[in-house]
């Protein structure tokens, strides 16, 4: 299922009975597990061609062969970036298998990244968080800002993971990360 609401940065793909839990193959991931081995596909394009890929994969993500996605609205141009992103998430000892969907459909880029890094690069001081915060002309208690609620909202993601990879806390979403 699409779920392209414009009140959000995100357009999502995910399974429209949106019980869609971080696991590989049918087990759920723990915190560890998740930092180890969850990551995503990078597929960088103009809108348009996003649009039209999100249909054509939304089938592999009803089935599970794919996780879930998320793209931008719009390009992140605070970020350097002329055209939008699409995040293809999976597993790291699925991603073989989702690259081959990803080619079928004439994906050629190959780009992988770990959530780990993600948050690396999200949290103060991380290349992302300080580039976006320059791109703001944010400065001093502004910026510091920033870096704090940043560092909330991924400690808050992360709470969602129990112990055994049941969800906790409540409903997460793409909006959180």
């Amino acid at each position: 299922m699409i779920f392209n609401d414009p009140r959000f940065h995100w357009i999502s793909v995910v399974p429209s009975n949106s019980d869609f839990p971080l696991a590989y193959k049918g087990q759920l991931l723990n915190k560890q597990d998740y930092l180890e081995h969850w990551g995503k596909w990078i597929i960088i394009e103009n809108r348009g061609h996003l649009d039209e890929l999100a249909t054509k994969l939304d089938p592999s993500v009803e089935s599970r062969a794919i996780h879930s996605i998320k793209y931008t609205r719009e390009p992140e141009r605070e970020l350097g970036m002329d055209e939008c992103a699409m995040l293809v998430f999976c597993d790291d000892r699925e991603r073989d298998e989702v690259w081959e969907i990803l080619s079928g459909f004439g994906v050629t880029l190959q780009a992988w990244v770990y959530d780990r890094q993600t948050i690396e690069m999200w949290m103060p001081g991380g290349l992302l968080i300080e580039a976006w915060i320059g791109a703001h002309g944010l400065e001093g208690e502004a910026a510091e800002e920033v870096r704090r609620e940043t560092q909330r909202k991924y400690d808050e993601w992360l709470s969602f993971i129990g112990e055994h990879g049941e969800q906790t806390g409540g409903p997460w979403s793409f909006e959180l990360m």
